[in-house]
């Protein structure tokens, strides 16, 4: 299998499996009526986002477990795996009964459901990113930006499946999108079965570089790894489920802007950042990639809370606007921070280092993510919360990762290969 048909074999199951991940999210109040009943219309919100929480706890494991099968065995066998997973569980979905159905035992499987999705993509993301940087070695920020396209592309695709389902009735509509995307992976796990071991991971294994429990080394020899993945990991989980997927929230129950006109701009606003992403990694590899990504989240720093009042303005064109300046930051940090962070390990703890160390962050910070913000804007009243929260994680994203990086400076070039 060639560079390109490899790039695009893996691209696409983990686009597969955020879109699967994140239509849930973005159809989170819709979901909630189905399956949390309540009186109280907030309520039954938080309750939607509880479940949604629950998948991201069990991201850790699917680190790892499939980290370890990744660095130990090789990288092939946990890229499949991780797909099927996400089928069944997408597919389980897809046929529930609801709550009017069953009762509360269809609570009990969405959980357990998201459960299994949340094992998956903990195996998937990660090990994406490390593959398709040892797949390309001569454009280091592009190859490491394909698995932050893919989800972003993959977030698109679940975007517009909720606009769509947005503007049309009937009961049975939400499953389709589900039901297509499970049959679809099926199609990319064949598809996968034919990809390549790295040379990466073979000349680690030649040369006896690999460790009885990857991630155990990984914390004895790349802690700098660990801190700098799980930075990257707290800006990006709260930046995108605040900037992005709550943002919708709160032009619809504080701004009063129509849900319809609501889910266009946020699906306008994640296509962008699907076309900007490759865009900016092209650019990071003609500059230093390591500057336009402090750029990125300076702009973060300082802009977030601005992002957020578009927000409320009630507006479309505030909106609109509003996912734009979110997008273009998004995407440049999102174009940069694999290759940045997947350097600072060796081969033998890459995979299972650097998936356990974003799926904990991910899960403290993006798992809660939804409901700190409720919190802060329906309990404290706080409207001007959620733009802080984002600038607060930018600000520890940029003393982290700054801190690490000018060691890393201290030690090699910009563009030299991972250790």
């Amino acid at each position: 299998m060639n560079l390109k048909k490899s790039v695009a074999v893996v691209s696409f199951g983990t686009l597969l499996e955020w879109m699967e991940f994140t239509f849930f999210a973005y159809m989170a109040d819709f979901l909630s009526h189905l399956f949390f009943p309540a009186d109280d219309a907030t309520l039954a919100r938080l309750k939607i986002y509880e479940v949604f929480a629950a998948s991201y706890i069990m991201r850790p494991i699917g680190a790892i477990i499939f980290g370890h099968i990744g660095d130990k065995y090789g990288r092939k066998t946990p890229m499949i795996v991780s797909l099927l997973l996400m089928a069944i569980a997408t597919c389980g979905i897809g046929v529930l009964p609801t709550y009017d159905s069953i009762g509360s035992i269809s609570s009990l499987f969405l959980i357990i459901f998201r459960i299994i999705q949340g094992v998956a993509v903990g195996g998937e993301f990660n090990g994406a990113a490390v593959l398709l940087t040892e797949y390309d070695k001569k454009r280091p920020f592009l190859a490491g930006s394909w698995a932050s396209f893919a989800s972003a592309a993959g977030m698109a695709l679940g975007s517009l499946a909720a606009t769509i389902i947005s503007y049309c009735s009937g009961g049975f509509m939400w499953r389709i999108p589900f039901l297509l995307s499970a049959l679809i992976a099926l199609a990319a796990i064949y598809l996968r079965r034919d990809m390549k071991e790295t040379d990466d991971f073979r000349k680690a294994k030649e040369n006896d570089e690999l460790f009885e429990v990857p991630i155990s080394a990984a914390w004895r020899h790349n802690k700098a790894g660990l801190v700098c993945t799980a930075a990257f990991s707290v800006f990006i989980s709260v930046f995108v489920y605040t900037g992005n997927i709550y943002f919708k929230t709160m032009a619809v129950s504080v701004g009063g802007l129509p849900a319809e006109q609501a889910a266009t701009a946020i699906t306008i606003g994640v296509v962008l950042v699907t076309v900007l992403i490759p865009a900016f990694a092209c650019v990071a590899d003609r500059m230093n990639g390591y500057k336009l990504c402090f750029s990125g989240l300076l702009f973060a720093l300082f802009l977030s809370p601005l992002i957020m009042h578009m927000a409320v303005s009630g507006s479309f064109i505030y909106t609109l606007v509003g996912q734009l300046i979110y997008c273009i930051i998004d995407a440049i940090v999102s174009a940069t921070a694999f290759t940045i962070l997947l350097r600072q390990f060796k081969t033998g703890t890459k995979y299972s280092g650097s998936s356990l160390a974003w799926s904990v962050s991910a899960a403290i910070f993006g798992g809660t993510a939804l409901m700190v913000n409720e919190f802060l804007v329906s309990h404290l009243r706080w409207v001007g919360g959620p733009g802080l929260y984002m600038s607060l994680s930018a600000l520890v994203c940029l003393i982290t990762v700054g801190y690490v990086c000018r060691a890393d400076r201290d030690r090699r070039a910009v563009l030299s290969p991972p250790q």
